[in-house]
Protein backbone atom coordinates (compact mmCIF):
# COMPACT_ATOMS: atom_id res chain seq x y z
CA UNK A 1 0.00 0.00 0.00
CA UNK A 2 1.38 3.13 -0.94
CA UNK A 3 1.00 6.08 1.53
CA UNK A 4 2.41 9.72 2.25
CA UNK A 5 2.53 11.95 5.45
CA UNK A 6 0.29 14.81 6.14
CA UNK A 7 0.03 17.45 8.89
CA UNK A 8 -2.55 20.33 9.82
CA UNK A 9 -1.57 24.01 8.53
CA UNK A 10 -3.62 26.44 10.21
CA UNK A 11 -6.30 23.68 10.90
CA UNK A 12 -6.40 22.46 7.47
CA UNK A 13 -4.80 19.04 6.32
CA UNK A 14 -2.31 20.58 4.02
CA UNK A 15 1.06 21.44 4.04
CA UNK A 16 3.06 24.40 3.12
CA UNK A 17 6.16 23.31 1.13
CA UNK A 18 8.98 25.22 3.14
CA UNK A 19 11.16 25.75 0.05
CA UNK A 20 8.88 28.03 -1.07
CA UNK A 21 9.25 31.86 -0.97
CA UNK A 22 6.57 33.86 0.62
CA UNK A 23 5.83 37.08 0.24
CA UNK A 24 7.63 39.19 2.86
CA UNK A 25 4.04 40.57 4.24
CA UNK A 26 3.28 37.15 5.04
CA UNK A 27 6.19 35.99 6.67
CA UNK A 28 6.63 38.77 8.76
CA UNK A 29 2.83 38.18 9.91
CA UNK A 30 3.19 34.49 10.49
CA UNK A 31 6.64 35.45 12.58
CA UNK A 32 5.14 38.33 14.36
CA UNK A 33 4.22 37.00 17.93
CA UNK A 34 1.27 39.01 18.20
CA UNK A 35 -0.56 36.79 14.81
CA UNK A 36 -3.14 34.38 16.32
CA UNK A 37 -2.36 30.85 15.57
CA UNK A 38 -5.28 28.72 14.01
CA UNK A 39 -5.12 26.56 16.63
CA UNK A 40 -6.42 29.47 19.18
CA UNK A 41 -9.32 30.15 16.92
CA UNK A 42 -12.75 30.51 19.00
CA UNK A 43 -16.32 29.19 17.97
CA UNK A 44 -18.97 31.50 17.57
CA UNK A 45 -22.01 30.82 19.43
CA UNK A 46 -24.62 32.66 17.10
CA UNK A 47 -23.79 35.69 15.14
CA UNK A 48 -22.84 38.19 17.60
CA UNK A 49 -22.58 42.06 16.10
CA UNK A 50 -18.99 42.70 14.80
CA UNK A 51 -17.23 42.34 11.88
CA UNK A 52 -17.49 38.90 9.71
CA UNK A 53 -14.41 38.07 7.51
CA UNK A 54 -13.63 35.32 5.50
CA UNK A 55 -11.13 34.28 2.67
CA UNK A 56 -12.14 32.61 -0.56
CA UNK A 57 -8.81 32.58 -2.51
CA UNK A 58 -5.46 33.64 -1.19
CA UNK A 59 -5.03 35.03 2.24
CA UNK A 60 -6.33 38.04 3.69
CA UNK A 61 -4.88 39.49 7.17
CA UNK A 62 -6.69 41.66 9.23
CA UNK A 63 -5.51 43.69 12.86
CA UNK A 64 -7.96 44.49 15.82
CA UNK A 65 -7.78 47.25 17.81
CA UNK A 66 -5.74 45.39 20.64
CA UNK A 67 -2.94 45.26 17.50
CA UNK A 68 -2.84 41.40 17.40
CA UNK A 69 -2.99 39.74 13.83
CA UNK A 70 -4.90 37.21 12.30
CA UNK A 71 -4.20 35.18 8.92
CA UNK A 72 -6.82 34.15 6.73
CA UNK A 73 -6.23 31.56 3.87
CA UNK A 74 -8.81 30.06 1.53
CA UNK A 75 -11.71 28.91 3.10
CA UNK A 76 -11.06 30.50 6.62
CA UNK A 77 -13.13 32.71 8.43
CA UNK A 78 -12.58 35.55 10.94
CA UNK A 79 -14.53 37.81 13.98
CA UNK A 80 -13.56 41.34 15.31
CA UNK A 81 -15.54 43.39 17.46
CA UNK A 82 -13.97 45.74 20.41
CA UNK A 83 -12.20 43.23 21.88
CA UNK A 84 -10.24 42.17 19.02
CA UNK A 85 -9.62 40.29 16.01
CA UNK A 86 -10.08 36.60 16.21
CA UNK A 87 -10.69 33.59 13.87
CA UNK A 88 -13.03 31.42 13.93
CA UNK A 89 -13.30 27.80 13.06
CA UNK A 90 -15.81 27.31 11.18
CA UNK A 91 -17.59 30.25 8.44
CA UNK A 92 -21.10 31.33 9.40
CA UNK A 93 -23.53 29.80 7.30
CA UNK A 94 -24.73 33.48 6.48
CA UNK A 95 -21.39 33.95 4.83
CA UNK A 96 -20.91 30.66 3.18
CA UNK A 97 -23.04 31.66 -0.58
CA UNK A 98 -23.42 30.41 -2.55
CA UNK A 99 -21.87 26.99 -1.40
CA UNK A 100 -23.81 26.31 1.84
CA UNK A 101 -27.19 27.13 -0.67
CA UNK A 102 -28.76 23.27 -1.80
CA UNK A 103 -27.97 24.08 -5.55
CA UNK A 104 -24.29 24.22 -4.89
CA UNK A 105 -24.67 21.01 -2.24
CA UNK A 106 -26.39 18.79 -5.01
CA UNK A 107 -23.64 19.87 -7.95
CA UNK A 108 -20.67 19.22 -5.65
CA UNK A 109 -18.94 15.58 -5.14
CA UNK A 110 -19.17 13.95 -1.51
CA UNK A 111 -15.64 14.42 0.26
CA UNK A 112 -13.93 13.70 3.09
CA UNK A 113 -10.55 14.40 5.09
CA UNK A 114 -6.58 13.45 4.63
CA UNK A 115 -6.63 12.13 8.24
CA UNK A 116 -9.84 9.60 7.63
CA UNK A 117 -8.60 7.36 5.27
CA UNK A 118 -7.97 4.24 5.96
CA UNK A 119 -3.83 4.89 5.15
CA UNK A 120 -3.69 8.38 4.91
CA UNK A 121 -2.07 9.62 1.59
CA UNK A 122 -2.24 6.61 0.03
CA UNK A 123 -2.63 6.79 -3.46
CA UNK A 124 -4.28 3.85 -4.70
CA UNK A 125 -6.89 4.99 -2.07
CA UNK A 126 -7.61 8.53 -3.25
CA UNK A 127 -8.11 7.47 -7.11
CA UNK A 128 -10.09 4.83 -5.65
CA UNK A 129 -12.79 6.94 -3.97
CA UNK A 130 -13.01 9.32 -6.68
CA UNK A 131 -13.37 7.23 -9.51
CA UNK A 132 -15.81 4.89 -7.70
CA UNK A 133 -17.83 6.94 -5.64
CA UNK A 134 -16.94 9.88 -6.16
CA UNK A 135 -15.55 11.59 -3.51
CA UNK A 136 -13.17 14.34 -2.66
CA UNK A 137 -10.53 15.24 -0.54
CA UNK A 138 -11.36 18.69 1.52
CA UNK A 139 -10.36 21.39 1.97
CA UNK A 140 -8.56 21.80 -1.37
CA UNK A 141 -4.92 23.30 -0.61
CA UNK A 142 -3.85 26.48 -1.91
CA UNK A 143 -1.42 25.39 -4.22
CA UNK A 144 -0.64 28.68 -5.64
CA UNK A 145 0.28 29.76 -2.42
CA UNK A 146 2.78 26.20 -1.55
CA UNK A 147 -0.05 24.42 -0.01
CA UNK A 148 -0.31 20.87 -1.26
CA UNK A 149 -1.98 17.41 0.25
CA UNK A 150 0.96 14.76 0.64
CA UNK A 151 4.59 14.07 0.46
CA UNK A 152 5.43 11.36 -1.89
CA UNK A 153 8.65 9.70 -3.20
CA UNK A 154 8.54 9.60 -7.07
CA UNK A 155 8.78 6.05 -7.44
CA UNK A 156 5.28 6.32 -5.49
CA UNK A 157 4.21 8.16 -8.69
CA UNK A 158 5.94 6.30 -11.73
CA UNK A 159 2.57 3.57 -11.91
CA UNK A 160 0.45 6.42 -12.44
CA UNK A 161 2.83 8.65 -15.41
CA UNK A 162 1.20 8.39 -18.53
CA UNK A 163 1.44 10.53 -22.02
CA UNK A 164 -1.50 12.18 -20.85
CA UNK A 165 -1.27 16.15 -20.24
CA UNK A 166 -3.55 18.87 -20.16
CA UNK A 167 -1.21 22.03 -20.50
CA UNK A 168 1.92 23.00 -22.45
CA UNK A 169 4.69 25.45 -20.45
CA UNK A 170 6.67 28.79 -22.20
CA UNK A 171 9.99 27.02 -23.66
CA UNK A 172 11.48 30.85 -22.77
CA UNK A 173 10.76 30.68 -19.10
CA UNK A 174 12.60 28.14 -16.98
CA UNK A 175 9.76 25.45 -15.47
CA UNK A 176 11.40 26.09 -12.23
CA UNK A 177 10.54 29.78 -12.16
CA UNK A 178 10.51 31.38 -9.26
CA UNK A 179 7.11 32.75 -9.28
CA UNK A 180 6.11 28.69 -10.02
CA UNK A 181 5.28 26.65 -6.61
CA UNK A 182 7.49 23.66 -5.82
CA UNK A 183 4.48 21.28 -5.92
CA UNK A 184 3.57 18.67 -8.05
CA UNK A 185 0.25 18.51 -9.46
CA UNK A 186 -1.58 15.83 -10.37
CA UNK A 187 -4.98 16.27 -12.21
CA UNK A 188 -7.96 13.35 -11.81
CA UNK A 189 -10.62 13.20 -14.35
CA UNK A 190 -13.63 11.49 -13.78
CA UNK A 191 -15.38 11.51 -16.82
CA UNK A 192 -12.17 9.73 -18.03
CA UNK A 193 -11.15 7.61 -15.01
CA UNK A 194 -7.63 9.09 -15.50
CA UNK A 195 -4.61 9.91 -13.03
CA UNK A 196 -2.55 12.81 -15.19
CA UNK A 197 1.11 13.49 -13.41
CA UNK A 198 2.21 16.93 -14.20
CA UNK A 199 5.20 15.63 -16.53
CA UNK A 200 6.27 19.03 -17.22
CA UNK A 201 6.98 19.72 -13.44
CA UNK A 202 8.11 15.91 -12.57
CA UNK A 203 11.63 15.66 -13.32
CA UNK A 204 12.80 18.68 -12.19
CA UNK A 205 11.05 18.98 -8.94
CA UNK A 206 12.68 14.98 -8.57
CA UNK A 207 16.20 16.91 -9.09
CA UNK A 208 14.78 20.05 -6.95
CA UNK A 209 14.14 18.08 -4.03
CA UNK A 210 16.84 15.51 -4.35
CA UNK A 211 16.42 12.36 -1.84
CA UNK A 212 13.50 14.11 -0.35
CA UNK A 213 10.10 13.29 -1.13
CA UNK A 214 7.58 15.81 -3.31
CA UNK A 215 4.96 18.00 -2.07
CA UNK A 216 1.94 16.75 -4.18
CA UNK A 217 -1.58 18.80 -4.65
CA UNK A 218 -4.17 16.65 -6.42
CA UNK A 219 -6.92 18.63 -8.38
CA UNK A 220 -10.13 16.84 -8.22
CA UNK A 221 -11.98 18.25 -11.68
CA UNK A 222 -15.52 18.07 -12.74
CA UNK A 223 -17.16 15.19 -14.25
CA UNK A 224 -17.32 16.65 -17.75
CA UNK A 225 -13.54 18.12 -17.83
CA UNK A 226 -10.84 16.33 -19.89
CA UNK A 227 -7.04 17.69 -20.46
CA UNK A 228 -6.33 18.86 -23.87
CA UNK A 229 -4.03 15.60 -24.71
CA UNK A 230 -8.04 13.86 -24.66
CA UNK A 231 -8.48 15.56 -28.31
CA UNK A 232 -4.45 14.31 -29.81
CA UNK A 233 -1.74 16.59 -30.65
CA UNK A 234 -3.21 18.83 -33.11
CA UNK A 235 -6.14 20.07 -31.52
CA UNK A 236 -7.87 23.00 -33.26
CA UNK A 237 -10.80 25.15 -31.64
CA UNK A 238 -13.49 23.79 -34.37
CA UNK A 239 -12.79 20.76 -32.29
CA UNK A 240 -13.06 21.83 -29.01
CA UNK A 241 -16.39 24.26 -29.98
CA UNK A 242 -17.85 20.92 -31.15
CA UNK A 243 -17.33 18.88 -27.86
CA UNK A 244 -18.46 21.66 -25.59
CA UNK A 245 -21.71 22.12 -27.61
CA UNK A 246 -22.25 18.44 -28.33
CA UNK A 247 -20.99 16.81 -25.08
CA UNK A 248 -20.75 19.64 -22.82
CA UNK A 249 -16.76 18.66 -22.71
CA UNK A 250 -14.99 21.44 -21.17
CA UNK A 251 -10.85 21.85 -21.03
CA UNK A 252 -9.01 21.68 -17.73
CA UNK A 253 -7.71 25.17 -17.34
CA UNK A 254 -3.60 25.29 -17.78
CA UNK A 255 -1.64 26.09 -13.98
CA UNK A 256 -0.67 29.59 -14.48
CA UNK A 257 -1.70 30.78 -17.59
CA UNK A 258 -0.03 34.46 -16.29
CA UNK A 259 3.61 32.42 -16.39
CA UNK A 260 2.86 31.61 -20.17
CA UNK A 261 1.00 28.11 -19.18
CA UNK A 262 -1.25 27.17 -22.46
CA UNK A 263 -3.90 24.70 -23.41
CA UNK A 264 -2.85 24.81 -27.47
CA UNK A 265 -1.31 26.63 -30.40
CA UNK A 266 -3.77 28.50 -32.50
CA UNK A 267 -2.46 29.48 -36.01
CA UNK A 268 -3.55 33.37 -37.12
CA UNK A 269 -6.06 31.28 -40.18
CA UNK A 270 -8.16 29.65 -37.85
CA UNK A 271 -8.48 32.56 -35.17
CA UNK A 272 -9.64 34.85 -38.29
CA UNK A 273 -12.38 32.05 -39.01
CA UNK A 274 -13.97 32.44 -35.44
CA UNK A 275 -13.51 36.36 -34.83
CA UNK A 276 -12.78 39.64 -36.41
CA UNK A 277 -9.29 40.32 -36.60
CA UNK A 278 -8.66 43.02 -37.92
CA UNK A 279 -5.95 44.16 -40.41
CA UNK A 280 -2.59 45.72 -39.58
CA UNK A 281 -3.76 48.60 -42.11
CA UNK A 282 -6.63 49.23 -38.94
CA UNK A 283 -4.11 49.21 -36.17
CA UNK A 284 -2.46 52.57 -34.90
CA UNK A 285 0.97 52.80 -36.22
CA UNK A 286 1.91 53.73 -32.36
CA UNK A 287 0.21 50.86 -31.25
CA UNK A 288 1.41 48.04 -33.83
CA UNK A 289 4.77 49.39 -32.66
CA UNK A 290 3.80 49.14 -28.99
CA UNK A 291 2.86 45.65 -29.50
CA UNK A 292 5.70 44.65 -31.67
CA UNK A 293 8.06 46.00 -29.22
CA UNK A 294 6.15 44.15 -26.22
CA UNK A 295 6.50 40.76 -28.30
CA UNK A 296 10.13 41.04 -29.69
CA UNK A 297 11.05 41.27 -25.49
CA UNK A 298 8.64 38.79 -24.25
CA UNK A 299 6.49 36.56 -26.77
CA UNK A 300 3.53 35.61 -24.89
CA UNK A 301 5.80 34.27 -22.07
CA UNK A 302 3.49 36.53 -19.57
CA UNK A 303 0.06 36.12 -21.33
CA UNK A 304 -1.37 33.83 -24.20
CA UNK A 305 -3.86 35.03 -26.04
CA UNK A 306 -7.08 33.92 -24.02
CA UNK A 307 -10.27 32.87 -25.37
CA UNK A 308 -13.77 32.48 -23.34
CA UNK A 309 -15.86 29.57 -24.48
CA UNK A 310 -19.42 30.53 -22.99
CA UNK A 311 -20.81 26.87 -23.22
CA UNK A 312 -24.59 27.53 -23.11
CA UNK A 313 -24.38 29.94 -26.41
CA UNK A 314 -21.49 27.44 -27.88
CA UNK A 315 -19.65 31.27 -28.88
CA UNK A 316 -16.45 32.20 -28.42
CA UNK A 317 -14.76 35.78 -27.39
CA UNK A 318 -11.30 36.94 -27.77
CA UNK A 319 -9.23 39.26 -25.32
CA UNK A 320 -6.49 40.41 -27.42
CA UNK A 321 -7.30 40.39 -31.19
CA UNK A 322 -4.51 42.97 -32.23
CA UNK A 323 -1.35 40.89 -30.87
CA UNK A 324 -3.16 38.25 -33.20
CA UNK A 325 -2.49 40.60 -36.10
CA UNK A 326 1.14 41.76 -35.14
CA UNK A 327 2.29 38.38 -34.34
CA UNK A 328 1.01 36.96 -37.52
CA UNK A 329 2.69 40.09 -39.86
CA UNK A 330 6.01 39.11 -37.88
CA UNK A 331 5.74 35.68 -39.16
CA UNK A 332 4.61 33.52 -36.12
CA UNK A 333 2.16 30.70 -37.58
CA UNK A 334 1.18 29.33 -33.92
CA UNK A 335 -0.13 31.41 -30.94
CA UNK A 336 -0.16 29.84 -27.21
CA UNK A 337 -4.10 29.70 -26.72
CA UNK A 338 -5.59 29.82 -23.36
CA UNK A 339 -9.05 28.17 -23.37
CA UNK A 340 -11.67 29.47 -20.55
CA UNK A 341 -14.84 28.06 -20.85
CA UNK A 342 -17.61 30.02 -18.84
CA UNK A 343 -20.91 27.93 -17.72
CA UNK A 344 -23.94 28.87 -16.54
CA UNK A 345 -22.91 27.68 -12.93
CA UNK A 346 -19.56 29.13 -12.72
CA UNK A 347 -20.28 30.66 -9.20
CA UNK A 348 -21.42 27.66 -7.86
CA UNK A 349 -18.36 25.66 -8.95
CA UNK A 350 -16.16 27.74 -6.90
CA UNK A 351 -17.35 25.66 -4.14
CA UNK A 352 -15.67 22.34 -5.10
CA UNK A 353 -15.75 19.89 -7.90
CA UNK A 354 -18.65 18.03 -8.91
CA UNK A 355 -21.17 17.72 -12.02
CA UNK A 356 -22.33 20.65 -13.61
CA UNK A 357 -25.60 21.17 -13.31
CA UNK A 358 -28.01 19.71 -16.35
CA UNK A 359 -24.91 17.21 -17.07
CA UNK A 360 -24.70 13.66 -16.62
CA UNK A 361 -22.48 10.93 -15.96
CA UNK A 362 -22.50 10.20 -19.88
CA UNK A 363 -21.11 13.46 -21.08
CA UNK A 364 -17.68 12.45 -22.40
CA UNK A 365 -18.87 9.38 -23.95
CA UNK A 366 -20.19 9.18 -27.59
CA UNK A 367 -18.42 9.90 -31.17
CA UNK A 368 -17.96 13.32 -31.66
CA UNK A 369 -14.31 14.30 -29.84
CA UNK A 370 -11.61 11.78 -30.31
CA UNK A 371 -10.65 9.19 -28.20
CA UNK A 372 -7.85 10.26 -25.06
CA UNK A 373 -4.49 9.57 -26.01
CA UNK A 374 -2.46 6.05 -25.37
CA UNK A 375 -0.34 5.65 -22.54
CA UNK A 376 2.97 4.56 -22.11
CA UNK A 377 5.33 2.01 -19.78
CA UNK A 378 4.89 3.26 -16.06
CA UNK A 379 8.36 2.95 -15.89
CA UNK A 380 9.13 5.55 -18.63
CA UNK A 381 7.46 8.57 -18.00
CA UNK A 382 6.94 11.14 -20.74
CA UNK A 383 6.86 15.00 -21.88
CA UNK A 384 4.01 16.32 -23.60
CA UNK A 385 4.26 15.83 -27.40
CA UNK A 386 5.65 18.99 -28.93
CA UNK A 387 3.26 21.43 -30.91
CA UNK A 388 3.83 21.04 -34.81
CA UNK A 389 6.84 22.67 -35.73
CA UNK A 390 7.31 26.33 -36.40
CA UNK A 391 9.50 27.86 -38.83
CA UNK A 392 13.00 29.57 -38.17
CA UNK A 393 11.71 32.45 -35.55
CA UNK A 394 13.57 34.79 -33.69
CA UNK A 395 11.22 35.53 -30.93
CA UNK A 396 10.18 32.96 -28.39
CA UNK A 397 6.26 32.34 -28.08
CA UNK A 398 5.37 33.94 -25.24
CA UNK A 399 4.43 37.75 -24.57
CA UNK A 400 2.66 40.70 -21.90
CA UNK A 401 -0.49 41.49 -22.09
CA UNK A 402 -0.61 45.73 -23.06
CA UNK A 403 -3.74 46.11 -24.89
CA UNK A 404 -5.59 46.24 -21.87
Amino acid sequence: MISGSYARSRGNPVKLVTRSLLPALIASALASPSAIAQEDCVELKGAPPGLYMATDEGITYAIGNDGKEIVMSANEAGFADEGGAKCIKKTPRFMDWPCSTDAAQSRRFATYRIEDMENPGSVEEIVRRYFDIPEVIEPIPNWVDGEYNVVLDVDQLIPWVSSEYWYHVDPSRPILDEKRPKVLLVALYVGLNKVVVDNNMLKSLQEYYGDDPVPVAFMFNDSNTVPVSYFGPNVSLEEILKASKERGIKLADPPLWWLGDYNLSVTPEEFETFFDIPPLEDIPPEKVEQIRADLEANGFSKKPIIVNLFSDTATFAIDQPLRVTVASSMGLTRIPTVIQTIEPDAILARCGPGTPIGMDGGAISGETTPLSGSTVDSGNPVVPPPIDPEPEDPLSPSGDDIEG
